[in-house]
């Protein structure tokens, strides 16, 4: 007959099992149990918390639907932030070419206020 024993109850009876708690032994005890027992997941590997919650999560449709709606979330959350740091940086980079073109249109319209007055500017001076 197996009977659903609590938590308390597993955790006294692993106790008794090993030899009491302050047994030098419990630790590799404990390590064993949790790679290779039943209840703990694939054998070899040790369940982390995080491993449970998810098989608890994808064993029940509800939990696991509303798992799907919050990784949806993070998703769309994230493509946005990065939509707006690559906006950022193509403004940024706008901006440089605004002022550059600014630049140049001034230029040109010095050289070509020299060329009405009939003063040529020197070669020279056309290099940055």
């Amino acid at each position: 007959m197996d009977k659903k024993m609590t938590m308390e109850a597993r955790i006294e009876a692993f106790y008794r099992q090993s030899g009491g708690p302050h047994n030098p032994r419990i630790d590799k005890l404990l390590q064993k149990h949790l790679l290779y027992g039943k209840d703990h997941g694939m054998p070899g590997y040790r369940e982390t918390f995080a491993d449970a919650l998810m098989d608890v999560v994808l064993q029940d449709p509800s939990l696991l639907l509303l798992f799907e709606r919050i990784q949806r979330s993070r998703v769309a959350r994230s493509d946005h932030s990065k939509w707006e740091a690559l906006e950022q940086r193509l403004e940024r980079r706008f901006q440089k070419i605004e002022a550059e073109l600014q630049a140049i249109q001034a230029r040109l319209d010095e050289l070509a206020g020299g060329m009405e007055s009939g003063s040529m500017p020197k070669i020279d001076s056309l290099d940055r």
